[in-house]
């Protein structure tokens, strides 16, 4: 009985790739192509997966038993084919599976080479977001470059994530930030990146969309005071850090302080004054985590009366236009109804001192308005300072109190 043969025909952008093959050798090798000719009648079927002619070549050397070389240019497309294709059982085979093969590449060449690691990325970049939703290859390799410790180098690889379009970037991000746990450096590194590319064409909320995912209690105080004094960085995240920082701040001086005390203790006998510092100090930072938390409340609310500024402003912006428009349309309707020369109420009976306090009038008119606008804008900038302000004092008066 001979092996029956069927026909695979892959669709891509420009080329239409088919090849004639052993259904036996695709069906022990891969899951998918077992169900789907068990589904299909007819000798020839369409694979509607997202994988290229090349790489299919080498899944089908794979399937017929010859050997396949797995480079860093190709382990990209060649472990998305085999999670697609579900080729992650050996089916009585003794060889591993395309997956085992991939995978083990991945792990023990490419994860502790920068250049393989730099390359892996670059072919990743057009793989996406296959490449992040099947096998997370963009966040493993963000994961293998935060350990090493050329930072120069780790942002060259970096470097063409500034091109990603943005759904994809905000995939990347929400996948790495899951994978480093204990520091966000280069997480921070990555999306300050992206906002010099993209700073102008971003609002505000989507900025503050891509920071939710940095977590700023763990990233050194290097990288914090860089957040802080960022212009790119939108405003919430700013203060969030400011706030993790004066907390880091004083945990460091009431941890020098209780060391301080600890070795007095050790020194000296146990005194009641001792314990009155320590119950002192205890409730000091009870103190302080109680006002961090209203401080945060504040400037919530005070970005709430922020955004109700900005439409009181642009509202009034609006008023100002359909004025101006109002007597733009005044001067073309009395220019339309004009008299003729040399009749009654015609320009030539008319005082050249009366033409001239018209033109006084109407300057002072728009003068008049131009300076109401700069008012409008003068006492946003005075509520909004003094509302800042206001923010900021609270700690401090609790403070010396």
């Amino acid at each position: 009985m001979t092996a029956r043969k069927v026909r695979v025909c892959l669709i891509g952008a420009f080329i239409i790739y088919s090849v004639l093959l052993y259904q036996d050798r695709l069906m022990a090798r891969s899951g998918y192509l077992e169900r789907q000719l068990k589904e299909f009648s007819e000798a020839t079927f369409s694979l509607g997966l997202n994988i290229t002619a090349e790489t299919f070549s080498l899944v089908t050397n794979f399937c017929y038993g010859s050997h396949i070389s797995i480079t860093p240019f190709n382990v990209a497309s060649l472990l998305i084919a085999a999670k697609l294709l579900d080729m992650s059982e050996t089916r009585g085979l003794r060889d591993e599976n395309l997956c085992q093969k991939t995978e083990n590449y991945f792990r023990l060449v490419v994860t502790v080479n920068l250049e393989y690691i730099s390359i892996v990325l670059q072919s990743c970049f057009s793989l996406l977001p296959e490449v992040e939703t099947t096998a997370c290859l963009v966040s493993r390799c963000i994961e293998a470059l935060s350990s090493m410790g050329d930072v120069e180098a780790v942002t060259s690889c970096l470097h063409d994530v500034k091109k990603l379009c943005l759904e994809d970037f905000q995939l990347i991000l929400k996948s790495t930030s899951q994978r480093l746990i204990e520091c966000h450096d280069l997480l921070y590194v990555i999306i300050d990146l992206y906002l010099k590319e993209h700073n102008f064409k971003m609002t505000e909320d989507q900025k503050t969309e891509m920071c939710i995912y940095v977590d700023c209690s763990t990233l050194s105080p290097k990288v914090i005071i860089h957040a802080i004094q960022n212009p790119r960085m939108p405003l919430r995240f700013v203060v969030h850090a400011m706030f993790v920082e004066q907390l880091n701040t004083r945990r460091f001086i009431i941890s020098a302080v209780e060391h301080q005390d600890y070795k007095h203790q050790t020194e000296d006998p146990v005194t009641l004054g001792s314990i009155l510092k320590r119950d002192a100090a205890l409730h000091r930072v009870a103190e302080l985590k109680a006002l961090m938390y209203s401080s945060n409340s504040r400037v919530q609310c005070l970005e709430k009366e922020l955004c109700g500024m900005r439409k009181l402003l642009n509202e009034s912006g609006n008023i100002t236009n359909r004025t101006d428009l109002g007597r733009s349309a005044s001067f073309h309707l009395s220019s339309e109804n004009k008299i003729e020369r040399g009749q009654i109420g015609s320009i030539s009976s008319i005082n050249l001192r009366n033409v001239t306090n018209s033109v006084g009038v109407g300057y002072s008119s728009s003068q008049e308005s131009l300076n109401g606008k700069t008012r409008i804008e003068m006492n946003f900038r005075q509520r909004f300072m003094k509302r800042l302000k206001s923010v900021f004092r609270a700690p401090i008066l609790a403070k010396k109190k």
